[in-house]
C-alpha cells in the first residue's frame, strides 16, 4: 500500500521536472526546478526509509507488536512531516510554477492515505498498551488465537438458554 504512494509521489516529481524541463527555459522554471529537486529528492528518501522502517508479518509476542507499532507510527510521523512540507510548497508555488492539478491532487491524496495509516499505527500502540494491562490483570494471551472475543450465545437457537 505505501509503495503504491511512493511511486505516484516519484511519477508526479517527474512530471514536474519534465513539464519544467521543457519548453523555453524561463526563469520561473528555473528557480522552480531549483527549489524542487532537492525537496522531492529528500522526499523520496524519506519515503524509502518509511518503507524499510515498516514492519512486516504477525507478531508473536507483546513486545514485538508493540516495538513495530512504535516503529510504524515514527515512520509514519516522519513520512508525514515529509508529505506536508512538500504539499505546502506545491500550494504556495502552483501559479508561479504553473503546477498542474492532478499532480496538486495526487499529493493531497498522499498526506490524507500517510495521515490515516499514521493514526492507525499511532492508536494501535495505545491499543497495544491496554491488551497488555488486561493480561496482567488476569485476561490472558492477548495475542492467543480469538483472544478477547467472548463466546457468542445464538439466541435464536431453541434452548440456547
Amino acid at each position: 500500500m505505501y509503495r503504491r504512494h511512493a511511486l505516484k509521489t516519484s511519477l508526479a516529481a517527474l512530471g514536474i521536472t519534465a513539464l519544467m524541463a521543457g519548453g523555453s527555459a524561463s526563469r520561473a522554471n528555473e528557480i522552480c526546478q531549483a527549489e524542487f529537486q532537492p525537496m522531492i529528492t529528500a522526499h523520496q528518501e524519506v519515503m524509502k526509509q518509511t518503507q524499510a522502517a515498516i514492519p512486516r508479518g504477525r507478531p508473536t509476542t507483546f513486545e514485538q507488536a508493540k516495538a513495530n507499532a512504535q516503529r510504524a507510527c515514527q515512520a509514519l510521523t516522519t513520512a508525514q512531516a515529509s508529505f506536508r512540507r512538500l504539499q505546502q510548497w506545491m500550494t504556495t508555488n502552483a501559479d508561479f510554477c504553473r503546477l498542474p492539478e492532478q499532480i496538486m491532487n495526487d499529493v493531497n491524496t498522499g498526506v490524507a492515505n500517510i495521515t490515516r495509516n499514521r493514526t492507525q499505527a499511532c492508536n494501535g500502540v495505545a491499543q497495544l498498551e491496554r491488551q497488555r494491562r488486561q493480561a496482567e490483570a488476569g485476561g490472558g494471551n492477548p495475542f492467543a488465537p480469538n483472544a478477547g472475543r467472548r463466546p457468542q450465545l445464538d439466541l435464536r437457537t431453541p434452548g440456547a438458554l
